[in-house]
Formats: structure tokens, sequence, C-alpha cells
């Protein structure tokens, strides 16, 4: 699981270096700002025909890179650039057509698992903005017991175009529970989870998606009665 984290954390790192832009000026000339405000002083300009790379935005400023340091632009001075191949650019608050657009989701969530702690790496193939399906290992710590889990589940999204969109789904898996025992040896146990979810997704901003849900889930056992399980879980998503 660690391994997987990792793994995860450095999907994000590429993400996040793989927003930078290169454009030049084509405006006469734009003022290169010390911090990202108007009461920041003018340091640099950029010239007609002199390159940039577009870092990050913040609110009405844009952090550029320019002759190897480091600027900011006032985002009312983007119509004064075009990429390199002399296309004009433009920058759109939302990024909600490639949110929409997305096929692969690698989420990484944390939680409550009946009252033990939980997290939980999954990756999702979107069928359609409306229906995906979700792999999920989660793994639970507890005080008597360690529980490990893996599901398929499949979710409905009804309004997969609004940045928070509910969403609900089923599932079903096994789960491994490793009793922590000391003075007698119980061995582990192997059953199958059925479940049923509700959440909410969240479009931050990029590729990046907050994502809240509860999940009820069915264990089947070899006794008469079966156990259910509540789990609450928040965490992110990237998606590709």
């Amino acid at each position: 699981m660690r391994r997987l984290l990792m793994l995860l954390l450095s999907v994000l790192s590429l993400q996040l270096m793989a927003e930078t832009v290169a454009v030049k000026v084509s405006g006469d000339f734009v003022n290169l700002h010390s911090g990202p405000g108007r009461g920041y002083p003018i340091v640099q300009v950029a010239i007609k025909g002199e390159a940039l790379v577009l870092n990050k935005r913040r609110t009405d400023w844009v952090q550029v890179e320019f002759k190897q340091q480091q600027y900011w632009l006032a985002r009312a001075d983007l119509t004064q650039l075009v990429t390199l191949q002399q296309q004009t650019f433009t920058v759109s608050d939302e990024r909600i057509a490639l949110y929409e657009q997305r096929s692969l989701e690698a989420g990484f969530m944390f939680g409550d698992f009946n009252g033990s702690s939980f997290y939980q790496l999954s990756l999702a193939y979107l069928f359609s903005p409306y229906i995906q399906t979700e792999l999920a290992v989660g793994q639970a710590n507890g005080d008597q017991a360690d529980n490990l889990s893996a599901e398929l589940s499949v979710y409905l999204s009804p309004l997969p175009h609004w940045r928070w969109s509910p969403y609900f789904g089923i599932g079903g898996g096994v789960l491994r529970t490793t009793p922590r025992t000391v003075l007698v040896q119980t061995p582990d146990r192997n059953n199958s989870l059925a479940s049923a979810e509700l959440g909410v997704r969240y479009y931050l901003s990029r590729n990046f998606i907050a994502r809240a849900g509860y999940r009820r889930s069915v264990i089947v056992t070899d006794r008469n009665d079966n156990e259910e399980i509540d789990t609450w879980k928040l965490g992110f998503s990237v998606f590709f």
C-alpha cells in the first residue's frame, strides 16, 4: 500500500509540472511584477517576440519564468501573448471540458471504517460522464483486528456537468480480517462484501477532484447473521 501511495504522489507531481505553457509576446510589451498584485513594482519588461513560460495562476495574476527568473504577469495582459505556434493564447477560469472528458482517475481516500482508521487507493475507468467502474483497495487498522478489502464498483453520476457532482453506486469484493490476538492464535477470515455508496465529487482545478462518500457494506459470513459496516471517507483524485 505504501508503494502505491508513493506512486500516486509521483503522478500528482507530474500533473503539476505538466501545467507549464510556453508562449511569446505578440504585443509591443508586457510588464512583469515582483509579486501577484498591482502593489508590487514592475521589475522587468518583456518585449515583442520574447518568450515566457507560464507556471501557475493566483486569482488575476500568473507566475511566469522569463530569462530564468520568476515574475508575475497580470491576467489581463494574457491577450498580448501567443503560443509558440502563433496561435492566440486563452486561459479559461474553469477546465470543466477536460473534467467531463476524463477517462481515467487515480485516487486516495482516508476516513473511518466502523471505528477503525481507514485509507484507500483506487483506479477508475469512465465509460461516459455518467458511468464509471472503480477498483479500490482499502486498509483499516483497528484495536482488535486489521482489515484488507478489495472491491469492484459501478458508479452513476446523474449531474456530471456540475462542479459539485453527486454520485451513487454499488459494488462487491472480498474482506480479509486479521485478528490482533496474543494469547490465542486466531486464523485470518476471508469474507465476501456487498456495498452501496453515496457521495459527492467537487472539481478543484487542473486535473484534481475532491471527493467525499459514505459506504454501507454487508459482510457475508458463515454465521447465521451477517455483519454491517459503515465507512466514511474523504480524499482526492487526479484524472487523465
